[in-house]
C-alpha cells in the first residue's frame, strides 16, 4: 500500500481484523453507550473528562462513550493463567485534545488482559508496529516504562510530591520548567543538566538498553526491572520493527493508572501520535480486576489529515449510459470490473470530476 486516504483508510478495518484475528483476538463489540458511573470515578484515565450524558428509558444516567477500555475490563473474564485478547473497531464520543467541541471518533485498537506473560506485551507492542505499517508510511514507536521514570526520579531524589510536575516537565521536553523544579527542591546544577539530557534522550530499543544499564540503571530495583521488560520486547520484535521503535522518557502517560510499558506511535505526515498505548494494570485494581492490561488505539480520524498527492476519486471509471438498455450496461460494467477498476454508472455526465476517466456507452472515450 502506498498511499493511505481513500479507499486504504476504508480498507483498514477489514486489514488489521484479519492481523489481529490471526494472533488470536476476538472481535469485541458494544453499544454506544453506558451507565454514567462506569466512567465518572475514573474521569483521569479518559483522554477528556467530559462526557455526554442522557436519561434512560429506566431512567438511570447514560454516556456515550469517551472510551473503549474501561468496557472490556469489565467483561474480561477473571482465570489464573488466562489472558483474554479482544479488538474492535468502535467510534468513541469526546472532546479532543486542543479541541472545543464533542467529536465522534474511530478508534481501531486491541486490549490484552488477564495474567499476562513477557510473550503478551511484546505481542502488543509489536502488533502495534504492525498496525503502523499498514498505513504504508515511514513510522515509528517512542517507547518507554513507568519503572524508569520511576527510577530515574528515584536516582535523583525527586520528592514524591513533586514528581507529578516533573513527569509533566519530562512529557513536554520543557527544559526551563525541569531546572526550576531542580532549584526548587535543592538539585544540583550538574543533576539538572543531566535530567533536562534525559528529558531529550532517544534511541533505537536495542541500543538504548545498553546504554541505559551503562548509566546505572540496573541498580535501581524499579528501573531494573523495566530494562529487563524492555529487553524482552526488543529481542521479540523483528529486526526491521526494533530499527523503528526507539526508548524516549517523554512517553509518559497517567502514572495513576499505567504501571508498565507505555508507547505513541507516529506515521510520516501527521505531525502527533496517531497510535497510542500501554499497560494498565493500576486501572485494573482500581476496577477491582485481577492481572494487568495492555492495549493500544489508532485514531483514523488523523489519518484523514494525509495528502497522499493524489485526488480522492470515488471511482476510477465514470460510465455515462445514457439511454442504453440495463442489459449493454451490465455487460459493460463486468467488463470494467474485471480489469481491477471501479466503476459509478449514471445516465448523464454531470459531475464526471469525481472520476478519474469518463466513458460514454455509444460514443468515443
Amino acid at each position: 500500500m502506498n498511499k493511505i486516504k481513500g479507499r486504504i483508510i476504508d480498507e483498514l478495518p477489514s486489514v488489521l481484523r484479519s492481523m489481529y484475528s490471526s494472533a488470536g483476538y476476538s472481535c469485541y463489540r458494544t453499544v454506544g453507550f453506558e451507565e454514567y458511573d462506569l466512567f465518572s470515578q475514573y474521569r483521569d484515565f479518559l483522554t477528556s473528562g467530559q462526557m455526554i450524558t442522557f436519561t434512560g428509558a429506566g431512567g438511570r444516567l447514560l454516556a456515550l462513550k469517551p472510551d473503549i477500555t474501561m468496557s472490556i475490563i469489565r467483561d474480561a473474564a477473571e482465570e489464573e493463567g488466562r489472558s483474554d485478547k479482544f479488538f474492535y473497531s468502535e467510534s468513541v464520543y469526546r472532546v479532543p485534545a486542543g479541541g472545543d467541541e464533542f467529536k465522534e471518533i474511530l478508534q481501531i485498537g486491541l486490549e490484552c488482559i488477564g495474567d499476562l506473560s513477557g510473550y503478551d506485551r511484546a505481542e502488543v507492542v509489536s502488533l502495534a508496529c504492525k498496525t503502523l505499517a499498514v498505513t504504508g508510511r515511514e513510522y515509528k514507536l517512542d517507547l518507554s516504562h513507568t519503572g524508569l521514570i520511576s527510577g530515574l526520579f528515584d536516582i535523583f531524589g525527586i520528592p514524591a510530591d513533586d514528581r507529578a510536575d516533573f513527569a509533566d516537565a519530562l512529557k513536554d521536553k520543557n527544559a526551563p520548567m525541569i531546572a526550576l523544579l531542580c532549584e526548587k527542591n535543592g538539585i544540583s546544577s550538574d543533576d539538572s543538566k543531566k535530567l533536562i539530557e534525559f528529558s531529550r534522550f532517544s534511541l533505537p530499543i536495542r541500543k538504548a538498553v545498553g546504554e541505559l544499564r551503562s548509566l546505572g540503571f540496573d541498580q535501581n530495583e524499579r528501573s531494573a526491572e523495566a530494562l529487563a521488560m524492555l529487553e524482552l520486547i526488543a529481542n521479540t520484535l523483528t529486526d526491521s520493527e526494533a530499527e523503528c521503535v526507539s526508548l524516549d522518557f517523554s512517553v509518559i502517560h497517567g502514572m495513576n493508572y499505567y504501571d508498565g510499558t507505555v508507547f505513541a506511535g507516529y506515521i510520516d505526515g501527521v505531525a502527533e501520535a496517531v497510535l497510542k498505548g500501554g499497560e494498565y494494570g493500576k486501572l485494573m485494581k482500581k476496577m477491582g480486576r485481577a492481572g494487568s492490561g495492555l492495549g493500544f488505539a489508532l485514531y483514523t480520524d488523523l489519518l484523514e489529515r494525509l495528502d497522499d498527492g493524489e485526488k480522492n476519486y470515488a471511482a476510477d471509471v465514470m460510465l455515462v449510459c445514457g439511454n442504453t438498455s440495463p442489459e449493454v450496461i451490465a455487460a459493460e460494467v463486468k467488463k470494467i470490473r474485471d480489469s481491477g477498476k471501479t466503476v459509478l454508472v449514471q445516465k448523464g455526465s454531470a459531475g464526471a470530476e469525481r472520476c478519474a476517466r469518463v466513458i460514454t456507452l455509444g460514443a468515443e472515450e
